[in-house]
């Protein structure tokens, strides 16, 4: 028992303690991304207004674990989740000369960021699509890798070198805004609406449209080159 007892001290004291590190530098990393997009926003919002005010862009926050930026018919999802992950096995990170110095800097936070369409959100049509443009993590050290798009997986998938600062957050949600951008609404195959059910005729009446995202069933030219 006094063997078990020490092991379970070291575990808290080396894992636990790490991971509620992990925690509050992802919180405090997440805040400042909060502020990054509220800038950006208000920046967007000035340069588009006075010539065109029908393309609104406006920062909203949902929760303290989540805000969305809305740009014409799009809006980003930016949210923060609030366990902390490690990685499967098989996961690339482990053959990282970084991660095998610590094996402790393998475990994350994650932020993910999804692109909806505005008008689902708006009109909460809960059957909606939103797609992963990427997923950060960050460990104890402050560094951060992203998975997504190709753009951001690219330019943040050297765990290691990356580092949390207002530059990098702002590279993010700028390329972020240019894949949604880049990645339109196509209209689905006529053979897909051929028909309807009035289960579903009357959903589109209370939600104003169908269930809707941007693949409806295929996939488009912008998001084949961004894989």
């Amino acid at each position: 028992m006094e063997n078990k007892f020490e092991k379970i001290t070291q575990l808290l004291l080396q894992k636990s303690s790490t991971k509620q590190l992990v925690y509050r530098n992802t919180r405090d990393a997440f805040a400042q991304l909060k502020e990054i997009v509220k800038v950006i926003a208000a920046s967007l919002s000035q340069s588009v207004q006075p010539i065109d005010k029908n393309v609104e862009v406006k920062y909203y926050e949902k929760s303290e674990f989540e805000v969305h930026l809305k740009f014409s018919g799009d809006t980003l999802v930016f949210m923060m989740h609030t366990n902390i992950f490690d990685f499967d096995q098989h996961h690339y990170i482990h053959n990282m000369p970084y991660v095998k110095e610590d094996p402790l800097r393998e475990f994350c936070g994650m932020v993910q960021i999804y692109n909806f369409l505005a008008d689902s959100i708006k009109y909460n049509r809960e059957g909606d699509i939103g797609y992963l443009v990427g997923r950060l993590f960050l460990n104890k050290d402050n560094h951060f890798f992203i998975e997504g798009k190709r753009a951001l997986s690219i330019q943040f998938g050297e765990f290691g070198s990356n580092q949390i600062n207002k530059d990098t957050f702002e590279r993010i949600v700028m390329e972020s805004i240019l894949y949604c951008l880049n990645f339109d609404l196509l209209a689905p195959p006529i053979e897909n609406i051929s028909y309807i059910t009035l289960e579903q005729k009357n959903m589109m009446s209370h939600s104003s449209g169908m269930p809707t995202g941007k693949r409806l069933g295929f996939r488009n030219q912008i998001d084949n080159e961004s894989e």
